[in-house]
């Protein structure tokens, strides 16, 4: 690495003529940043072709996922002195006190070598795909040593509507269990993930096989060039170790296994590609107060106002940004609610698409002020006087802030730290986000081609939950009640008086050969008929007790498909129950029901 660091020192130079205002201020870099390009961090870093590509290129490579990085150069730069959450000013920064007030002193941003960062934040679409792939059965293990599980009710639009991003379907075909709640959560960064989350992410990563890679030049804000790279991963499915040990008790050290590959930046790496300046910043040092090239708080973004810069999907309208405006997510400034949410808003997790907001850093990457707060990997001893339930030896550093967070997060000198299974404070548990790193191996990258002869996987772009059937248990009558309806579903989770939440079931069959299934409510014992017959349809329809709702989903006739929902009717009440789970048999059963056999089945 040392040889390689020094060519690129020899090769870089940098301009140093003086910018204006409106330059260090710009939205755009200069010489242009492609609409196209910012279009394509939108979906979520994932420059997945059509899965069917694979179909039609057997013998491809494949790729799970692809991301987008910037290299940062200028090897060797100074840290920077500064006092936790003191405001920067000429004054401040470089701090001159060990002990200056408002906060423990540190040396933050020196990096001796060159690496790359991810452009943007890890999004909800690349983390189902990791799901999908190192978990293909949906049976979400817990993890050993860590207690962690890669997907927690936390994600489920239903038991968290506000900012749940991800279904666990149970019974669906491998590899398909985990989907978005919604298509516009793809390009959203993950919301409720922690450190921990990441490092099994990174650990796939790491242990895959990188199938192609694609160079692009770029230009900073600031005029010089960045080295764009975009890389394309064939997940790993061995997730316990790699670059980071998670599988002994040191496993909160987070302590690098190698160094070169895929990692979660450092402080310094992260704080560098955020606020560094190979050249003078206009406040006497060489890093900018905010991760915005500037000295001053970026525009936040909004959903209000006659010229709203976010739309109600949490999109950023590319049309209502103004021309040499620095833009950030943060300040409360943006409210939306997913459509199906009919909760009262919260101030929850209103986080935007990566990258959108046209704001680079001086190295191009994005959103690093604001959205969600992102882990690194540098460790800390848990701050005094805090609650530390499970006697963690270390902390993680945290940086970024939230799309909640008032103007102090963004700032140069914003050191704050996190349990590495999630921060407990304020909105931060459910807003914990991070980007990947690569520490470069040119020559393992010397034998990669481009992404020319690779196609994306089965899984590369995950696939969205309209049409998945959710199940809620009647507490009162013991009735399985099925819906596609996410809004119905959420409204009747919510009443812990009435129902029970079972989770999300299964994908509604659209295939050839699916069936439609009727559903009656009986009015007199508040329970659920359900039927593929038609002619037991009419007969319930015109039967006054019970309430016809129609076609409630379709699925495949009994047998046909390779997962069959049986049929319980308990003659003494008249009620009816319908479950997949072997586990019911014995439920309903005991309780004076009776199997009647197969109802309908699904894939």
């Amino acid at each position: 690495m040392s040889s390689e660091s020094s060519a690129r020192r020899r090769k870089a130079r940098f301009t140093t003529e003086a910018l204006e205002t409106r330059q260090l201020m710009t939205a755009l870099p200069a010489g242009g940043f492609r609409h196209s390009e910012v279009q394509s961090l939108r979906s979520a870093t994932i420059e997945a072709r059509s899965a069917s590509d694979l179909a039609r290129h057997p013998g491809r490579p494949a790729y799970d996922v692809a991301i987008r990085f910037s290299y940062v150069g200028a090897p060797g730069n100074a840290s920077i002195g500064v006092n936790g959450f003191v405001p920067p000013t000429r004054a401040t920064v470089p701090a001159q006190s060990t002990n200056g007030p408002g906060g423990a002193y540190q040396e933050i941003g020196g990096v001796s070598y060159d690496y790359a960062i991810g452009q943007t934040e890890v999004t909800a679409g690349q983390y189902v795909t990791f799901l999908n792939k190192v978990d293909p059965t949906g049976s979400d293990p817990v993890q050993p040593v860590t207690g962690v599980q890669l997907w927690t009710s936390a994600f489920s639009p239903v038991t968290n509507p506000f900012s749940g991003q991800i279904n666990l379907v149970q019974n669906a075909a491998p590899g398909t269990h985990y989907q978005l709640a919604a298509p516009y959560w793809a390009s959203k960064p993950l919301v409720n993930g922690n450190m921990l989350d990441f490092a099994y992410f990174d650990n796939s990563l790491y242990n895959g096989e990188t199938v192609a890679i694609d160079n692009s030049p770029g230009k900073s804000p600031l005029g010089y060039r960045v080295h764009q790279q975009t890389r394309y991963v064939n997940l790993s499915t061995t997730i316990s170790t790699g670059m980071y040990n998670l599988q002994d008790s040191s496993y909160s050290n987070f302590d690098r296994q190698g160094t070169s590959g895929y990692v979660i930046p450092s402080e310094n790496e992260w704080v560098k590609a955020a606020y560094y300046s190979p050249r003078p910043a206009g406040n006497g040092t060489h890093y900018y107060y905010y991760p915005t090239v500037a000295n001053k708080p970026p525009t936040a973004l909004t959903t209000e106002g006659p010229k709203p810069t976010v739309n109600r999907l949490g999109d950023v309208i590319q049309s209502n940004l103004k021309p040499g405006v620095a833009y950030s997510n943060f300040s409360k400034s943006v409210s939306w609610q997913p459509p199906y949410d009919p909760l009262p808003a919260s101030n929850g997790a209103n986080v935007v698409s990566v990258g959108e907001d046209h704001t680079p850093s001086p190295w191009l990457t994005y959103d690093q002020g604001g959205n969600v707060v992102e882990y690194t990997d540098t460790t800390a001893a848990p701050p005094p006087g805090t609650a530390n339930p499970r006697d963690l030896p270390v902390y993680v550093k945290v940086h970024g802030g939230i799309a909640n967070a008032a103007t102090y997060q963004l700032w140069l000198t914003a050191t704050g730290t996190s349990s590495p299974y999630g921060q407990n404070l304020g909105q931060t548990d459910t807003q914990g986000g991070a980007r990947f790193g690569y520490l470069p191996n040119a020559r393992a990258d010397r034998h990669i081609g481009t992404s020319r002869g690779v196609s994306s996987s089965a899984i590369a772009k995950p696939r969205s939950s309209q049409g998945v059937v959710y199940r809620l248990d009647s507490l009162n009558t013991l009735s399985t009640l099925y819906t596609t309806n996410l809004t119905q579903a959420i409204v009747l989770a919510n009443d812990p008086t009435a129902y029970v939440f079972l989770g999300a079931s299964f994908q509604q069959s659209a295939q050839t050969g699916s069936t439609p299934v009727y559903g009656f409510l009986n009015t007199a014992t508040g329970t659920e008929f359900y039927t593929m017959d038609p002619h037991a349809a009419a007969a319930a329809a015109a039967n006054p007790q019970y309430t016809n709702q129609g076609v409630v989903f379709r699925a495949l006739p009994p047998g046909v498909g390779s997962t069959n929902f049986r049929e319980f009717f308990n003659s003494q009440t008249g009620a009816y129950a319908y479950s997949a789970a072997d586990v019911d048999v014995q439920f309903f059963t005991s309780r004076g029901y009776t199997l009647e056999g197969a109802a309908w089945s699904v894939d």
